[in-house]
């Protein structure tokens, strides 16, 4: 017998805002389904284990999730913000949720025109 694996799946919108200069404002927002959500930080940075190309920068927002406890079935969205670079070399920008280490969604946009 195979223990199952557990898997996640969360939404993830991701927002871009100029700010000034070469700054722009990442807004992430995940839409957690119940209780047991916890929400970390937003870094940027690849999540663990996972690889991707140069031309993306690349945006974390960890999550914990509870095992084994009774969680209330409550949907809500929960955002943060972090100030992202724009260069001509990387023109889009993904961000990801990871619950108990293990991705769960994804959204990416390309940055928007000043």
């Amino acid at each position: 017998m195979v223990a199952e694996k557990e898997s996640y799946h969360l939404k993830v919108v991701l927002q871009l805002k100029w700010k000034q200069g070469n700054e722009y404002e990442a807004k992430v927002s995940v839409t957690t389904t119940d209780t047991c959500y916890h929400a970390g930080q937003l870094k940027i940075g690849l999540p663990p284990g996972t690889a991707g190309v140069p031309e993306i920068e690349y945006l974390t927002f960890d999550f914990t999730h509870d095992k084994g406890k009774a969680c209330g079935e409550i949907v809500q969205t929960v955002e943060k913000t972090i100030v992202v670079l724009h260069s001509s070399a990387k023109p889009k920008v993904t961000a990801f949720a990871v619950v108990n280490d293990l991705v769960a969604g994804s959204d990416t946009k390309d940055f928007p025109r000043r």
